[in-house]
């Protein structure tokens, strides 16, 4: 690994407080403390006390959180809960339907993603081989929370999850088009998500329809979204827009006179892609510990190291030391941090981070790989492992908070260019195992032909085995269809099956995932193309 010290402009992570009293579901006012990435970090001039941000780690426990229309305002006129009088019914039965055929199913959760979007499991596969159904909530549109975070987006995203998952656990969730008839349902725009009605019981498993309650309209009149386009269903129109003009009337959560106080309201600090690393590895090795940079706005430089399905991955070589070789790092105690690395001439490390793009195209100054680049974003814990989020990729930047292209791949200087860590398969196996993580989020090479055992597909990707889960650390994770052979462009591989029982030569990025279905950690190595998969044919 080469070692050049760089100089980087490290600025300590200046957070807002929060010392507003928020309505929050349980009524209780919030106040949020420093939260600072070392023992040395001080509050710096541009930290006014007005940023009403708390750390995530202070965040309302779900199992803490009522609904707000338990807790609507007194001065407002009585409440109505809309989601439990009957003016909004489920119709249809569930029971041996099939919502690929019929639009209604009981369903498993398998994960939520925001406030309005969740992901579910089918009995039955769809035509397409798949059991995945990607819901995206009817008639709603709660604030972002993932590729772009909006103030009440990561609130709404709780309230959804903990509704969702205690009727999950406890009681019934089913699943329904916008419909008062059966029929197959249709796909939105992307072809892959299913416009849903979203029926809940939390305490009764195969709750009568008559006990179900319509999540959509739960979230309305609690006051994190809006109503929109409830067109289709003309019968459930009048209520929607009551349950919102109420919310309003109780001014619930966004449409409270208040700040959001889990939004970082404060401006950009300027970290190492170190800063973040030594955060995320002290989560992988303790689960307990809390990252300092969660829901912290942060501005990173990097090279690009790779880009696959809306994830862009950055990487760069980090000091130890500055120019005149004083140590940038220290541990909690005060003794120098890397002292023995130091001392033998090792005067830094790379590190890297994942970006989410979100789900529009961005210019491919920001994709090339070998490029460097500039980006401001929100820093978050996530169910796809910790990243940055909620950045802007303009083709021309006329903000300092935009994305910026600092210096083309083919003029970077030697401190920035692209380096690919190599291993043999059984190299990087154990490195994961021994807690090496020193190319996590980094470019990567597997230098030996691997054997693919298995794997599977989803609508969006396809996960490559290259050995029983008990004897490899890592698969294979890509998002488009592979062309095993660079001279016949027509020829494509769209199945996992196709690479059972054959060989590659695999590159990319080698990053983490977290899944929220299993509660455990993996490490992938994301190819971007498909010349990064090589196909080692017998004989050959």
């Amino acid at each position: 690994m080469k070692r050049k010290p760089l100089i980087l402009a490290l600025a300590a992570l200046a957070i807002g407080l929060a010392s507003c009293a928020n309505r929050t579901p349980s009524g209780e006012s919030s106040t949020a403390p420093e939260d600072a990435p070392s023992s040395e970090w001080k509050p710096s001039s541009e930290d006014a006390s007005s940023s009403e941000w708390k750390p995530s780690s202070e965040d309302a426990s779900s199992s803490e959180w009522k609904p707000s229309s338990e807790n609507a305002s007194s001065s407002a006129s009585d409440w109505i809960d809309y989601a439990s009088s009957g003016a909004v019914k489920l119709n249809l039965e569930y029971e041996g339907h099939s919502f690929w055929t019929d639009g209604v199913e009981k369903v498993t959760l398998y994960q939520t993603i925001d406030g309005d979007t969740a992901h579910f499991t089918t009995a039955e596969k769809n035509g397409k081989g798949d059991n995945l159904l990607k819901s995206r909530f009817y008639g709603i549109d709660t604030p972002e929370s993932t590729g772009k975070v909006q103030p009440w987006g990561k609130p709404a995203s709780k309230y959804t999850s903990k509704i969702l998952e205690n009727a999950n656990k406890n009681g019934t969730i089913v699943v329904s088009s916008p419909s008062s008839e059966y029929g197959a349902p249709s796909a939105d725009s992307t072809g892959s998500r299913y416009v849903s009605l979203i029926w809940v019981n939390e305490s009764v498993k195969n709750a009568p329809i008559s006990s179900l309650k319509l999540l959509n309209l739960m979230i309305v009149q609690d006051g994190y979204s809006w109503v929109k386009n409830v067109s289709d269903i003309p019968e459930y129109s009048d209520t929607f827009y009551e349950a919102e003009t109420q919310a309003k009337e109780h001014k619930l959560n966004l449409f409270s006179d208040e700040q959001d106080p889990t939004y970082n309201y404060g401006g950009y600090q300027t970290v190492s892609l170190l800063d973040i690393k030594r955060e995320v590895v002290a989560c992988l090795n303790d689960p307990t510990h809390e990252n300092a940079y969660d829901n912290a706005k942060v501005t990173v430089q990097g090279t690009v190291a790779g880009f696959s399905n809306h994830i862009l991955y950055i990487q760069d070589f980090c000091s130890y030391v500055d120019d005149a070789g004083n140590p940038l790092y220290y541990n909690d105690d005060g003794s120098v941090a890397y002292q023995d690395k130091i001392d033998a001439g090792i005067l830094g490390e790379y590190a890297g981070i994942n970006i989410f793009v979100g789900m529009s195209s961005i210019p491919s100054k920001f994709t090339k790989v070998g490029n460097y680049i500039q980006v401001s974003a929100l820093a978050l814990n996530s169910d796809f492992g910790f990243q940055l989020t909620s950045g802007t990729f303009p083709s021309v930047s006329y903000s300092e908070t935009d994305a910026q292209l600092l210096i083309k791949a083919d003029k970077n200087t030697e401190e920035h260019k692209l380096y690919t860590f190599e291993y043999t398969s059984d190299g990087l196996n154990a490195a994961l195992k021994s807690k090496d993580y020193s190319a996590l989020n980094c470019s990567v090479k597997v230098t030996d032909p691997v054997k693919v055992t298995g794997g599977y597909d989803s609508d969006s990707a396809t996960v490559l085995y290259t050995s029983s889960t008990d004897k490899t650390a890592w698969s294979v994770y890509f998002a488009f269809a592979y062309q095993p052979d660079p001279n016949d462009t027509a020829l494509k591989w769209t199945s996992y099956e196709k690479f059972v029982d054959q060989s590659f030569l695999f590159s990319g990025v080698l990053g983490l995932h977290s899944s929220a279905k299993t509660g455990n950690d993996k490490f992938n190595i994301y190819p971007s193309k498909s010349s990064d998969i090589v196909w080692q044919k017998a004989g050959e």
